[in-house]
């Protein structure tokens, strides 16, 4: 008898969505999948059919770990078999967890199994347990006809969104790196110091430590004055930016990988940006890592707005503050950025929401704002986001299509001030144009008793998914 068949035991029908894409997955893959969504009907005899496939038919029992299946007595027995039949096939079980199950409340015989986690990314958890089956040579099919995924979908209705023959332009929260400086300029320090501590004088400019090196983008006679009332430097040699992100650079006894110098690179335009953030009076509200939300502060623009330029070449004014007399806070639009210096090279936005107290300062209680968060702005769509971040860049950019991040003697890093947009031949049948107030309105939930402390450190209000179409 040959087994092939992925059993996937889980809660019907709570954890019915993750499990139909689960399934598409998996059978896109070449895997056969057999699960309780819609095989088991009416007159079939529930549990004998479940031994049957899983005694029989199974090389893998994956067991969706949730709040609701644990507490199913026929998930249960599912598991019990599984881990009965695992004495004969090794591994057997593969358990996943989708929600913020308690890992703690598993059966002793999971909870010394290795879980794979979707509960923070399904497709990371995918390519993990996918990994896992081929380490495991689960058998597959060569030939895979996609068509076979869409019996694991929901019926559409007459009225369901759908793919339609219209081209689409997409816009995403990428900003393209037009030019960086044209050289890696770097000093020795001419003392023991390491490890320069950043100072309100230093930090003028952005630096870097390496070994004996101080490095930046200005040239090496302002990064000597920068650090002359500290760490005596002298002039040592520059680097071609190009060559220095691509192959890397020995400098003596340090070898930096164009990994690592693609790294400090990215450091290098993460300070400029923060700077040029900061001399726009910005305010700053830190994350983890040392990660900083620029959001705007009350009565810095004129009535809260600002004037910006659709894609489509309307112009627009947005609300990027506002308050809330009902909960006595201010709102503020922000984002962080990241760098990256793959193709194309750019910096990646992402948008949050912070709120802030009658004495201007961020809510103190992370539980508050995470729950002020969860309820307002749940109206927000994609249209409103990405008016937001277009005016946002309007600001920082001045009006002009360009963002200048200064580094130091007239050089600069030039970042366009448009977002990349990408052409898709389809679109979506109800993706029309929305028409929308310039006045934000806050939408408040009046009961916050339905938001847990689960994740009270998650910082961000942001639109679904990384591109957005208009």
């Amino acid at each position: 008898m040959t087994r092939s068949t992925i059993f996937i035991s889980h809660a019907n029908p709570e954890d019915n969505e993750f499990v139909r894409w689960l399934a598409s997955k998996l059978t896109l893959a070449g895997y056969v999948v057999w699960c309780d969504l819609d095989r088991l009907k009416g007159g079939d005899l529930f549990w004998n059919e479940v031994e049957s496939c899983l005694r029989n038919d199974a090389i893998r029992l994956v067991a969706v770990v949730s709040e609701a299946s644990y507490s199913k007595d026929g998930v249960r027995n599912e598991w019990d078999l599984g881990i009965t039949l695992e004495k004969q096939i090794p591994g057997f079980v593969v358990p996943v967890r989708i929600d913020a199950f308690d890992f703690s409340k598993l059966p002793i015989t999971i909870h010394r199994k290795h879980v794979i986690d979707f509960h923070r990314g399904w497709h990371d958890g995918l390519v993990k347990l996918l990994d896992t089956f081929v380490e495991d040579r689960v058998p597959r099919k060569g030939d895979v006809d996609p068509a076979t995924a869409r019996d694991w979908l929901p019926h559409q209705a007459a009225d369901a969104v759908t793919w339609v023959d219209r081209p689409e332009t997409l816009e995403s929260n990428w900003l393209p790196i037009v030019s960086l400086p044209p050289a890696i300029e770097t000093t020795r320090i001419q003392s023991g110091a390491r490890e320069v501590a950043e100072t309100s004088t230093n930090r003028k400019l952005p630096w870097f430590e390496l070994g004996d090196r101080i490095v930046g983008f200005a040239s090496r006679a302002e990064l000597i004055a920068l650090f002359k009332d500290s760490v005596p430097l002298v002039v040592l040699n520059a680097i071609d930016t190009e060559t220095f992100i691509t192959e890397g650079v020995s400098w003596g006894a340090e070898r930096v990988t164009a990994f690592d110098a693609q790294n400090r690179v990215a450091h290098l335009v993460r300070q400029a940006w923060d700077l040029r953030m900061e001399s726009l009076k910005l305010k700053a509200y830190e994350l983890s890592g040392r990660r900083f939300v620029w959001y705007m502060p009350s009565g810095l623009l004129a009535n809260n707005r600002v004037e910006f330029v659709e894609a489509t070449g309307k112009r627009r004014k947005r609300q990027l503050t506002g308050h809330s007399e009902k909960y006595k806070v201010n709102w503020h639009y922000g984002a962080t950025m990241q760098v990256a210096l793959g193709d194309p090279r750019r910096l990646e936005l992402r948008a949050h929401i912070i709120f802030t107290g009658a004495d201007g300062d961020p809510v103190s209680s992370t539980l508050r704002m995470h729950q002020l968060r969860r309820s307002f702005c749940r109206s927000w769509w994609n249209d409103r986001w990405r008016g937001f971040m277009r005016a946002y860049l309007a600001f920082i950019a001045n009006g002009t299509d360009a963002i200048i991040l200064p580094v130091g003697d007239g050089r600069a890093i030039s970042v366009g001030a448009a977002p990349l947009t990408f052409h898709s031949p389809k679109s979506l049948s109800d993706a029309a144009e929305l028409m929308e107030d310039e006045e934000v309105v806050l939408e408040p939930v009046a009961d916050f008793s339905e938001f847990d402390e689960e994740d009270p450190d998650s910082d961000d209000m942001e639109p679904p998914g990384g591109l957005n179409a208009p």
